[in-house]
C-alpha cells in the first residue's frame, strides 16, 4: 500500500489571487520537490490553520475585521467541507491554538489585541460561544505598537496558563485556565521596550520568545506557580544583511530537539540556536538564506519547509546532523503563509 503524507497550506488573498487552503502530497519514499500544490478551497485570508486533537476537523482564521474562525470536516480524500463559522472575538486573527482536551480554541487577534476563546462542540466544530478578552497598552515603535496586538498563544508547561505574546505592548499575558476557559484577568510579564513579541516556545522552566521588532530571541526563566517570567538572555537572531528589505523582523519560532529555529524576514534567512542542557542559555549557531519573507516553517523528517510569502513558493531545505542546508528545491504556491503537517 502506498502511504501518502500531506500538508495543509494557508495562503492569503491578494489583489490578483484569492486566498485559500492548499494541499501538498508526498508518497512514501517520494520527494516534496516533486509535489504540486492543489487548491482545496477558496477562502478569505486563511493565514493560520490548526487541527482538532481528536475529531476530523481543520480550523482556519479569516483575517478580517471583524475576524472569523471556520471549522472544516476533512473526509477520507482530504476534501474540505465547512461545518461552522463564528467570530474570532476581535479583529485580524493571526494565530490559533486548540486546547489538548479539544473543548476550547484560542484565537489571537492582531488587529485589536484581543484574545478570543471559542467553545467547541462535541463534534469539534466552532460554536457561537466566544469569550472576548480585550487588552490595552502600547510600545515605543510607531506604527507597530500604537495599541495591543496579540500575535500568538501557547500553554505553560503544566497547562495552568495560556500565555499570549502581545507585540503591541511588549508583554506576555498569562491567563489562568479553568477547564480550558481563560480567566479574564491576565498576569503580565513586561519585556524590554521595542521587543515586539511574536511567537513563543515553552520548554519546562523556560520560555523562548521571538522579538519581531527587536530582531532578538529572548530567554525567560518562568515561574510556573506565579505565571510570570524574567528575561535572562537576549540574542540577535541574524548577522546577515537585508535582502528583500532592510529589516530583521522575526517570524515563527520552532523548537527542534536541542535547538531553536526562527525565520528572519528582510534578511530572508533561517537562523538556528543551540540550547544549553539546562535550557537557560542559547547561542546562534547557523544561518541559511531561504525564500523571500519567510512567514512560517515546519520540520518534516529530515527537511525544513519554509513558506516564502513574497516568493510565492515553499522552499525545501535538507537537514543533516542537525544542520539546515541551503534551499535545494521549491514548490510554487501563491503567497503561502502557514504550513501544517498531517
Amino acid at each position: 500500500m502506498t502511504v501518502v503524507q500531506h500538508m495543509w497550506i494557508g495562503s492569503t488573498s491578494t489583489a490578483q489571487i484569492p486566498g485559500g487552503i492548499w494541499r501538498l502530497n508526498r508518497s512514501a519514499g517520494g520527494d516534496w520537490a516533486d509535489s504540486t500544490a492543489q487548491r482545496m478551497l477558496t477562502a478569505d485570508h486563511p493565514s493560520f490553520l490548526a487541527l482538532h486533537p481528536a475529531a476530523d476537523r481543520l480550523f482556519a482564521v479569516g483575517e478580517g475585521d471583524p475576524g472569523t474562525v471556520s471549522s472544516y470536516a476533512v473526509d477520507a480524500e482530504c476534501a474540505l467541507r465547512r461545518t461552522a463559522v463564528t467570530g474570532s472575538g476581535g479583529a485580524g486573527p493571526c494565530h490559533l491554538l486548540v486546547h489538548p482536551q479539544g473543548h476550547w480554541l484560542y484565537a489571537s487577534n492582531y488587529g485589536d489585541g484581543s484574545l478570543g476563546a471559542i467553545a467547541l462542540t462535541e463534534a469539534g466544530d466552532v460554536s457561537d460561544h466566544v469569550v472576548s478578552l480585550p487588552h490595552a497598552g502600547s510600545g515605543p515603535v510607531s506604527g507597530r505598537q500604537d495599541g495591543p496586538h496579540a500575535h500568538s498563544a501557547n500553554l505553560s508547561a503544566g497547562g495552568e496558563f495560556l500565555i499570549v505574546a502581545d507585540l503591541g505592548t511588549d508583554q506576555l499575558r498569562a491567563y489562568p485556565l479553568d477547564m480550558g476557559r481563560p480567566d479574564p484577568e491576565p498576569i503580565l510579564t513586561d519585556l524590554p521596550p521595542g521587543t515586539g513579541p511574536r511567537h513563543l516556545v515553552v520548554a519546562g522552566d523556560f520560555v523562548y520568545v521571538a522579538g519581531e521588532l527587536s530582531g532578538e530571541v529572548l530567554v525567560l526563566a518562568w515561574d510556573s506557580d506565579g505565571g510570570r517570567g524574567e528575561v535572562i538572555q537576549r540574542v540577535a537572531a541574524s548577522t546577515l544583511p537585508g535582502r528583500s528589505a532592510d529589516v530583521h523582523q522575526l517570524s515563527h519560532l520552532l523548537a527542534h530537539r536541542d535547538s531553536l529555529v526562527v525565520g528572519v524576514r528582510g534578511a530572508d534567512a533561517i537562523s538556528t540556536f543551540s540550547v544549553s542542557e539546562d535550557g537557560s542559555h542559547i547561542e546562534l549557531t547557523g544561518e541559511v538564506v531561504t525564500a523571500a519573507w519567510p512567514r512560517h516553517h515546519e520540520i518534516v523528517g529530515s527537511e525544513l519547509l519554509v513558506a516564502g510569502e513574497r516568493a510565492d513558493e515553499v522552499a525545501i531545505h535538507p537537514i543533516a546532523d542537525g544542520v539546515i542546508g541551503p534551499v535545494r528545491a521549491s514548490v510554487a504556491l501563491p503567497t503561502p503563509m502557514f504550513i501544517l503537517p498531517v
